[in-house]
């Protein structure tokens, strides 16, 4: 895997981990699944990869089957309303960045994309946020608290890549 695949690859996973609502995990796995079944191409890699994701962190909290049917119950019923969401995030991006790239630069009309941005992120927070709600209400105390440590965990070394990998080397002239 070449560089910049890693490091794609690790920011979104990275987006994932640092999701402010509980429960974004799982959800993750689940609606990447779907956006798998949509892309043909990395459909048989990106269902398997997402699909262990979700096996791990379930055997991680130690989810009982009728657990796992629950969350995807949750999961399913949470997708078709983050849908048409996620899409209007995509067409906002997709603007932001003919924006971002134009040959002027329309600092106002930047700004004005970016907000808006905000509000659909922030929509889809608020989606993540009931989801985590329903999915909670089917955990035991101790797989809370154990979903929680497992984000720290995940948060800290996040920022250890970061840390890491935000160094650069000094140049000493010779380059070109």
């Amino acid at each position: 895997m070449n560089m910049k695949k890693t490091i794609r690859l690790f920011v979104a996973l990275a987006g994932i981990a640092s999701a402010a609502a509980f429960g974004s995990q799982f959800a993750q796995a689940d609606e990447g699944r779907e956006f798998c079944h949509q892309n043909a191409e990395q459909s048989h890699h990106g269902h398997h990869f997402m699909h262990q994701r979700f096996e791990k962190m379930a055997a991680k909290l130690g989810l009982s089957e009728q657990q796992k049917v629950k969350m995807k119950e949750i999961f399913k019923q949470n997708r078709e309303q983050a849908k048409p969401v996620f899409a209007r995030l995509v067409t906002e991006k997709r603007n932001l960045r003919t924006l971002v790239q134009s040959e002027k630069t329309d600092e106002t009309a930047i700004r004005a994309q970016v907000s808006k941005l905000a509000g659909i992120e922030g929509d889809l927070a608020i989606q993540r946020a009931h989801m985590a709600k329903q999915i909670r209400a089917i955990l035991t105390p101790e797989q809370i608290e154990k979903f929680k440590s497992i984000q720290k965990e995940r948060d800290h070394k996040f920022d250890k890549f970061r840390e890491h990998h935000g160094k650069r080397p000094e140049k000493t002239g010779t380059e070109k």
